[in-house]
């Protein structure tokens, strides 16, 4: 049996396609070959199936992969396929039958080769077997955040790789199409636009080169405010000058030989997940962040940016978004882990650590204590430029845990805390989305011509889901899934608020569930404090409000709830005295909660 993972997940038998129409078998599927030939453990089947895993994870994750057995069973694969280990899951496949593997071994045997036509003809064909993005059709949203990106680094590196040798050792003429297609593809990825501009130039197309350089220009202003980089600065002066030197393409001989395995990562680890494609807004935030990153004349010591707001204002879209846009500045690599602070369970500093070690390429972590790792963490990213991006931070001691020691690395945090024990901090503070950006992204989810038609409507929807853009994406997905449905129901069915938090909820993301996590890290007085204020919601109230609400813990307790990002202080009044809102989600949430 063969498989398929550059593109949409298939297994056959020969020529005959294997039907998987289960998605739980497709995601069990797909985290086993992702590993093959090595132990998954059956929690980390877990994490890749469930966002929320139910009470029963366990017992439902080894009925599902019974029936991926069967599926595999009936359609001939000889042998004991999947084989049980008491610890979990082992996949049993040759290289030569997964594409992966094959990829993996091609772009080794390429940067072993001599002969630089001998290494172009390995690296086309390593990149023949890409059939669109790695794995499109499996609904995992872990194994779509942290597998797939480094796979698709892969694939651009080694086409970078190819680009390279060809502009080096000819003019790059029969290249010049399908360069441009990945550049536009991947507009924030500096290296392909001086690539192309430069085989641009050799064929006589100056006006078409520096075309390019103003493309890539306004993307990155626009996008995310910032210049080129100092390379393609200095290839588009030249280019200008119709220099003779215009620099040749640089061969990248640093890029290590992958043995024939497939997550052996090219060059720089890159573990960012993919850009979220209906993105809108938060121009004044992408460029905060950026700009601190990129200012001159700092004090010599790491930058850190926190972003951080109140539950499902897309703060890890934003964070990810910037963090794409960094990646020239950050040429030694891009880390991203995971630290669940928003849930029952936040990750084990020293764990989180062990992962981070491991895509510096480190295999042995002797140090198995959290000072050991951290020190180690300390060791491996010294003198180096590595962007480390910390989602979803529980707290200042889940922080200070992963922070880099030089001053060349860089941070970038998220957190529903404000993380305000934390020093030398740049805060970015999300706020929810404009009623224009609202009304932008619910046409991005649900149809332009469909929210036209009902403005109105459409304006009512994101009210009412406080534009927040993880309402707003629950909302967009129940209305893409009834492209029938008038908007003017929908927004009816929303003015209800004892039910307006169970309306906002698919079977992967709940509204409430994501505000039942922020509750339940509160202490006893501010829940308290927090369900009293909820009669205030939509409102701005003074100081006196909450501390008279509280009685004598109301200082430390409405501290707790600002701390949370679940009160937004605003501006004082006329008396000078604190101002303060609830954010009407939250607020319908807190009267609604018991105990």
């Amino acid at each position: 049996m063969s498989y398929r993972t550059l593109g949409a997940l298939e297994a056959s038998v020969g020529d005959r396609r294997v039907p998987i129409s289960s998605t739980k078998q497709r995601i069990l599927l797909a985290s086993l070959l992702l590993r093959a030939n090595r132990l998954v453990t059956i929690d980390e089947l877990i994490d890749r199936l469930w966002a929320h895993p139910p009470s029963d994870a366990r017992g439902t994750a080894q009925v599902h992969l019974g029936r991926l057995r069967r599926t595999l069973g009936a359609a001939g694969a000889a042998g004991a396929l999947i084989r049980t280990d008491p610890n979990g899951y082992v996949i049993e496949v040759a290289d030569d039958d997964l594409d992966i593997a094959r990829f993996a071994g091609l772009a080794g045997r390429a940067r072993q080769e001599r002969d630089g036509y001998r290494e172009i003809a390995l690296l086309k064909e390593a990149l023949a077997l890409w059939q669109g993005r790695p794995l499109s059709n499996v609904p995992s949203d872990l194994l779509q955040r942290s597998d797939v990106p480094r796979l698709v680094e892969q694939r651009l590196q080694t086409a970078e790789r190819r680009f390279e040798l060809e502009l080096e050792l000819g003019d790059g003429k029969d290249m010049i199409g399908e360069l441009r297609e990945l550049a536009t593809a991947e507009p924030f990825r500096e290296r392909l636009w001086a690539l192309l501009m430069t085989a641009l130039y050799r064929q006589g197309r100056q006006q078409e080169a520096l075309e390019c350089y103003r493309a890539c220009s306004t993307v990155l202003r626009e996008e995310i405010g910032l210049d080129p980089g100092q390379e393609l600065r200095d290839l588009h002066e030249a280019i200008l000058r119709r220099s003779l030197e215009v620099p040749r393409a640089r061969v990248r001989r640093e890029i290590r030989a992958l043995p024939a395995r497939w997550d052996v990562r090219l060059g720089s680890p890159c573990q960012l997940p993919p850009e979220i494609g209906d993105f809108v807004g938060r121009t004044a935030e992408l460029r905060q962040i950026v700009a601190h990153f990129a200012a001159r004349g700092r004090p010599a010591t790491v930058p850190i940016v926190a972003v951080v707001g109140c539950p499902g204002v897309g703060k890890t879209a934003l964070a990810v978004k910037a963090a794409h846009a960094l990646r020239d500045r950050f040429p030694d690599g891009q880390l991203y882990i995971q630290l669940d602070g928003s849930t029952e369970r936040p990750r084990d500093p020293v764990d989180a650590l062990g992962d981070l070690l491991s895509g510096l390429g480190e295999r042995s972590t002797t140090r198995g204590d959290l000072d050991g790792r951290a020190a180690m963490l300390r060791e491996r990213l010294a003198d180096r430029q590595v962007l480390l991006v910390v989602d979803d931070v529980a707290d200042v001691r889940q922080a200070r845990a992963v922070l880099p020691g030089t001053r060349g690395c860089g941070i970038l945090l998220t957190s529903r805390q404000r993380l305000v024990d934390l020093p030398g901090v740049e805060r970015v503070r999300p706020a929810p989305l404009t009623p224009c950006e609202a009304l932008a992204f619910l046409e991005r989810l649900a149809g332009a011509g469909r929210v036209r038609k009902e403005r109105s409507a459409a304006e009512e929807i994101a009210l009412l889901c406080g534009h927040l853009p993880l309402a707003l994406r629950i909302m967009g997905s129940r209305l893409a899934l009834r492209p029938s449905e008038a908007l003017a129901r929908v927004a009816a069915s929303l003015r209800d608020e004892s039910r307006r938090l169970d309306q906002l909820a698919t079977q992967n993301l709940q509204m409430r569930s994501v505000l039942d996590a922020s509750y339940a890290a509160l202490d006893p007085a501010a829940r308290a404090l927090l369900r009293r204020l909820g009669a205030l919601r939509g409102t701005e109230f003074v100081e006196g409000t909450a501390l008279a609400l509280a009685g004598g813990e109301g200082v430390l307790a409405l501290d707790r709830l600002v701390e949370a990002n679940l009160v937004e202080p605003v501006e004082s009044g006329a008396c000078g005295e604190s101002r303060y809102r609830l954010y009407d989600l939250v607020g319908i949430h807190a009267s609604q909660y018991v105990g």
